[in-house]
């Protein structure tokens, strides 16, 4: 099972109630002292939602993830863009990319064997380094904002991690909460994000499941 868990399955997950506890027996026995860059070693790099633009009626998205200040002892972080590049493979706009839709940079910290834990923070001026994943040096300390939100990424098997967050929270919308669920595999990643009002009804994100990543080249 470790090495027969697709993207389309993993996909599939994400609509339903896994847990890291459902394939805890998947989980390698051997002690593991950096799963922080065990899990940024599968994060990070160029991936592209194309495939499933082309074959479900999904937007085009494009996501750009690369590491930043190796040097530094608090955590593995890393600095991501994502850009609507159009509504199919088509009409997709490569000069997209130089307008994403969100920029983040993404903090991880090891928290014993299997699991990490992961704070998203906001960025002061992110405009004014559009394009960074291509020259990760123009990224200072001083362009992070706020945590916006934290929690446990577990590993489920070997080289597969997953995360659930119910609470983070938002503005978008109308919504005041997101709820994040996502996979990471070495072949790519899912992510289904629904974002929800007070009164608990869903404002917007997809009903049943999420954006299918894969790794570019």
């Amino acid at each position: 099972m470790r090495n027969l868990i697709s993207l389309a399955a993993v996909a599939a997950c994400l609509t339903g109630s896994l847990t890291g506890a459902a394939y805890a027996q998947d989980a390698p026995d051997a002690p593991d002292p950096a799963p922080a860059e065990e899990l940024a070693a599968i994060y990070t790099g160029s991936f592209t939602s194309m495939e499933q633009c082309a074959t479900e009626g999904w937007g085009c998205v494009e996501s750009e993830i690369v590491r930043v200040w190796p040097e530094r002892e608090d955590g593995v972080w890393l600095y991501q863009e994502n850009a609507w590049l159009g509504d199919d493979p088509e009409s997709a706009d490569p000069a997209a990319k130089q307008r994403p839709y969100f920029q983040r940079f993404v903090r991880l910290v090891s928290a014993g064997e299997g699991r990490v834990v992961r704070t998203i923070y906001t960025m002061t001026d992110p405009a004014s380094v559009t394009g960074a994943y291509a020259d990760p040096s123009v990224l200072n300390p001083e362009t992070v904002d706020s945590a916006n939100c934290s929690g446990v990424v577990e590993r489920i098997a070997a080289g597969h991690w997953y995360a659930d967050f119910p609470t983070c929270p938002s503005g978008l919308r109308g919504a005041v909460r997101t709820h994040s669920r996502s996979i990471h595999t070495p072949d790519g990643f899912a992510n289904w994000d629904r974002g929800f009002d007070a009164e608990g009804a869903v404002v917007w994100g997809p009903s049943e499941s999420g954006y299918v990543f894969k790794r570019m080249e």
